[in-house]
């Protein structure tokens, strides 16, 4: 039967359930983020780091949309960081494959006259400008189908990492859901604002860090009205719930990925079964 409904549509109920659980995490993710990312400064390995931090943040997040799902299962961190480590490597030689088609890219951009404006690029990403948004979104389309490629086969690395998960296939499902997971990411860029630049975890790391400067000033917490303070909050919620969202649609194409192929197996099995007058031929060639 074939499916009428998007995935993108179909993964709103579970991303509600996926979000509160990482709105709950992420005050713990932004300093966890934090103290990691000060690793970058050993030689060599800290080159690493930043990729390393970000995959393993995804993956957790996959997992808290898995969990939402009905995919309980206690998080083994050793695989955690293998399978990070494994997807920052990927998308490091993704990345430098994609440099080409960026130069490419950018340079029919000014063979049809487009000079690219960090101005214009901004007023874009911030929604006051169709055409710079247009660009914006051409600019990032490279990384943003990258990632949607590999949503499923890190929801995969994320349902194994578990101290039983077996062995992992670090390509399974790619590509899968695509479309859908897209669609959530353009959500996700302009929902957030200015603010998607350094996305839901670095925000939520800098408003907790200027509301302890703000503790340590006696200046009143919470205030609300402090300039920039409801904005931030603002964009904090809505990039954390389109985050969960690109999670649930990730999990609902990685379930319908598994789904397939257990069918497929399961025809395979039928196929290759001896029928009851194969058996019957068997059984009067051995009396024979």
């Amino acid at each position: 039967m074939v499916e009428v409904m998007p995935l993108f549509i179909k993964s709103l109920p579970l991303s509600l359930k996926t979000f509160w659980r990482y709105l709950l995490l992420l005050p713990l993710l932004a300093i966890f983020a934090f103290l990691l990312s000060l690793l970058q400064f050993i030689p060599f390995i800290g080159l690493l780091i930043p990729g390393i931090v970000s995959t393993g943040l995804l993956i957790i997040g996959f997992r808290c949309s898995l969990a939402a799902n009905g995919h309980h299962k206690p998080l083994d961190t050793g695989t955690l960081l293998t399978v990070s480590v494994v997807f920052c490597i990927l998308g490091i030689i993704f990345d430098v494959l994609l440099s080409g088609a960026y130069w490419i890219f950018l340079k029919g951009l000014q063979a049809t006259g487009v000079e690219l404006d960090p101005i214009g690029l901004l007023a874009g990403l911030l929604g006051f400008s169709i055409y710079w948004a247009g660009v914006l979104l051409a600019l990032l389309s490279p990384k943003a189908l990258l990632g949607a490629a590999l949503a499923v086969p890190m929801t995969a690395a994320a349902f194994a990492a578990t101290p039983r998960g077996g062995d992992i296939n670090y390509f399974f499902g790619i590509g899968s859901g695509m479309f859908s997971l897209l669609v959530v990411s353009i959500f996700w860029l302009f929902g957030g604002h200015i603010f998607t630049i350094v996305g839901e975890i670095w925000t939520t790391f800098g408003l907790i860090a200027f509301t302890i400067l703000d503790w340590w000033r006696g200046e009143p917490l919470f205030d609300i009205d402090l300039p920039g303070r409801f904005d931030t909050i603002t964009s904090i919620l809505i990039m954390t719930w389109a985050s969960s969202w690109f999670f649930a649609t990730a999990v609902l194409a990685w379930e319908r990925k598994v789904d397939q192929q257990r069918a497929k197996l399961a025809t395979m099995r039928e196929a290759n079964r001896p029928s009851t007058e194969d058996i019957r031929a068997m059984r009067q060639r051995r009396m024979k």
